[in-house]
């Protein structure tokens, strides 16, 4: 390591060019990489790079050399050791030399690199800058705000000495936003304060003689009314005297155009650049400064519009009225940036000014919707605006963006006009005899019409980006009740054909209100399901993971419902098989058991209202003058509480439909017509339970019947209703089709 820095010095003081620069690459790739045990013994070669911005080496090395100083001073603020070993002495050595650099006549890329390296060590070097505010702000002054349109003379162009660029400009706004850090401690936030309201009232002083040609209607609400003197309406517009800014005098609508543009968008850069301690902001200044850009527009071609009513100035000449037209959609442009650079900065806090500018900025749209930079600048910023309060914004408010919505769907998909055949008007058709007018083809038409007409805004990247992210803003944002049906479908088409999947899954998410009771709105899901089949977001919305959250007592996950139903079938299936075994050891009993099952199916209702099912005694053979023993004779409930006690199981060997009818030997017969009588007792009993002697029934006001309650009285023989043909005349039993079964 030693000989390679002892080779690096070396290389540092090389004779080519080509060495000393390859010095500077190394060195700056070793301090990156080589940590504090670099940092700390590089002090020779910051010795060395600092001889190079004084020697005659070509920019490119100088660039590098400054780029390499910055890198290694900025590396050191974590050290405070460092701090005092190598940059303190280093960095006024290093300013004065760029200094002056950057005021001889050198290339726009050798300026750039010393106006970004001061704004990156100003702010953490603010104490030593301080002492070259005097030759820095001069410098910033011609730089900020550069007008080369002004028709002043050479002689008072002669302090320009260097080419300027966007990206220089850009540089120097940043660096001036700077220099209010080397106020003395405290009054730094004083400062910048002061510095933000210079620009604006170097603004308003711009904007009074490039709006000479109007009579505005705009009242300010921070500053007095300007008054300009008489004699200058009829000379040249133009700005003479320097400013509190110090900026160069201008001449000409075109200057003062450019002046304008440049102090809005130093406005903007003081919004959007960090400060070192907290600041005021006055945001009523800059939302007056921006509503006298926007309230002026361009005045519509007819005399019955409403924008048409602009005052003009007698005094000034026509051709400056014209000029001025031409020039407002760029200061709107630059006044839309200040709003949008205004509500990121203050967020929540000019949430009540939403309406104010979405009506300022389509008042703005309707009068200059043409230009597409303003409605690039438009979409940003109405984008920017519903994002934060769109949900609350009230109806009128979302019919006035009607325009705007139309605008960027078609935009989004620009109509192509196609050249057809000339039509034949009517006094043509009625010329040549016919009574409906015919069109003529011509050939060449289609062969034009076959090339196809490109689209006017394909140059503009930046007006389909703008439109495309307003697209699903104005879909998630915005009530879905405000936007119309036909609004609506112009969205939803619009997605479609440009393939949007956010705004589709916007449009998805936000359904529109359904007109129809009961009946959801149509979806634009099949297709964004078909245009995106592989799509994690769409697969997410086709089929959510997240189980269904039921609101009720007897909803259930679908698991739950099946494990559930496999529970009750294999219940049913246990009872089942119990219920067969029971069968086969009665059949061993006794006979009489046969005619309970009898009396139970006849019990059964005919109707499909209640089922009260009631058994019969065990044994019908025995008498009923002897009551059961108290412990094993159940008490009779009342009619309600047998609402589902005659349910049967599908496994059951019954069938509930009505079945044919059953003979029966004599005995039975005379048995069953001696039982009719007597109520049927509501206690059913087993081979087992029965006892020997002879039981009574328990009386008991319900009884169940085929129909109601009641057991139905059969009809005597002879009697009319009855069969005289059949010997058995017993009821309907269920259950039983052969004389073999009762057997």
């Amino acid at each position: 390591m030693h000989k390679y820095r002892t080779l690096l010095s070396t290389l540092l003081q090389d004779r080519t060019v080509q060495g000393r620069w390859s010095a500077i690459v190394l060195i700056k790739a070793t301090i990156e990489v080589g940590g504090w045990e670099t940092l700390q013994k590089c002090l020779p070669w910051v010795r060395g790079l600092l001889g190079f911005l004084t020697k005659p080496d070509p920019p490119s090395s100088k660039k590098l050399c400054i780029i390499t100083l910055t890198r290694i001073f900025l590396l050191t603020k974590e050290y405070p050791t460092l701090i005092r070993e190598i940059t303190t002495p280093s960095l006024p050595t290093f300013v004065q030399s760029s200094l002056q650099i950057a005021n001889s006549k050198v290339p726009a890329t050798l300026l750039q690199t010393i106006l970004e390296s001061f704004s990156q060590l100003l702010p953490r070097h603010p104490t030593i800058f301080r002492s070259y505010l005097k030759q820095l702000q001069p410098l910033l002054c011609h730089l900020i705000a550069p007008t080369p349109s002004s028709k002043l003379g050479r002689e008072q162009q002669q302090e320009s000495k260097f080419v300027i660029t966007s990206e220089v400009t850009a540089a120097a706004r940043q660096l001036h936003v700077q220099i209010p850090c080397c106020a003395p401690k405290g009054a730094s936030s004083e400062d910048w304060g002061k510095a933000l309201k210079g620009v604006i009232n170097s603004a308003h002083q711009s904007a009074d003689r490039v709006f000479r040609a109007v009579l505005e209607d705009w009242q300010s609400t921070t500053r007095d009314a300007s008054t300009l003197n008489g004699h200058t309406l009829d000379d040249e517009v133009q700005d003479l005297e320097s400013d509190n800014l110090g900026l160069p005098p201008w001449s000409g609508i075109y200057a003062g155009s450019e002046r304008l543009t440049s102090l809005l968008r130093l406005v903007k850069v003081y919004l959007e650049s960090p400060t070192t301690n907290s600041v005021y902001l006055n945001i009523g200044v800059i939302m007056d400064l921006v509503m006298r850009m926007l309230s002026l527009t361009v005045p519509a071609s007819g005399g019955k519009s409403f924008q048409n009513t602009v005052r003009l100035n007698n005094q000034v000449s026509k051709e400056e009225q014209n000029n001025l037209w031409l020039l407002l959609p760029d200061l709107h442009v630059a006044a839309i940036e200040v709003l949008l650079a205004l509500s990121t900065r203050s967020q929540q806090s000019t949430l009540p000014l939403d309406s104010l500018i979405i009506d300022q900025i389509v008042w703005v749209f309707g009068a200059e919707k043409d230009t597409a930079q303003i409605r690039t600048a438009c979409y940003l910023a109405i984008a920017a605006v519903l994002k934060r309060s769109g949900v609350t914004l009230p109806k009128s408010t979302i019919d006035s963006l009607v325009p705007l919505i139309r605008a960027s769907c078609e935009d989004l998909l620009p109509s192509e006009g196609s050249v057809g055949p000339t039509k034949q008007t009517p006094g043509q058709a009625k010329a040549n005899g016919n009574s409906q007018p015919q069109t003529t083809a011509n050939a060449d038409t289609f062969l034009n019409s076959s090339k196809g007409i490109s689209d006017p805004t394909a140059g503009f990247a930046g007006l389909k980006e703008a439109a495309c992210h307003l697209l699903p803003i104005l879909l998630t944002n915005i009530r879905a009740q405000y936007i119309s049906d036909s609004l609506r479908a112009r969205l939803d088409r619009t997605a479609i054909l440009c393939q949007h999947k956010d705004a589709m899954v916007a449009s998805v998410l936000n359904p529109p209100p359904s007109k129809k009771f009961g009946k959801p709105a149509a979806s634009i899901l099949p297709l964004m399901a078909r245009s995106f089949p592989s799509d994690k977001d769409v697969e997410g919305i086709l089929k959510p993971r997240m189980p269904v959250i039921r609101v009720g007592v007897q909803d259930v996950d679908a698991q739950d419902e099946v494990e559930e139903e496999e529970e009750d079938e294999e219940d049913m299936i246990a009872e089942a098989e119990e219920e067969q075994q029971r069968m086969e050891m009665e059949d061993d009993s006794f006979v009489g058991q046969e005619l309970d099952t009898i009396l139970e199916s006849a019990g059964q209702p005919a109707t499909a209202i209640k089922d009260f099912a009631m058994r019969d005694d065990a044994n019908p053979n025995t008498t009923r003058d002897e009551p059961f023993p108290q412990d094993s004779l159940p008490t009779v409930p009342e009619p309600t509480q047998f609402l589902d006690t005659g349910k049967r199981s599908i496994f059951d060997t019954t069938p509930l439909s009505p079945s044919k009818r059953v003979k029966f030997d004599q005995d039975q017969e005379d048995q069953l017509t001696a039982q009719r009588i007597s109520p049927v007792p509501a206690v059913t009993t087993t081979s087992e339970q029965a006892p020997d002697t002879s039981v009574a029934a328990r009386t008991s006001d319900f009884t169940a019947s085929a129909t109601a309650s009641t057991v139905p009285e059969l009809p005597q023989p002879g009697e009319p209703g009855s069969d005289s043909d059949m010997d058995d005349i017993v009821p309907l039993v269920f259950g039983q089709d052969t004389d073999d079964e009762s057997e």
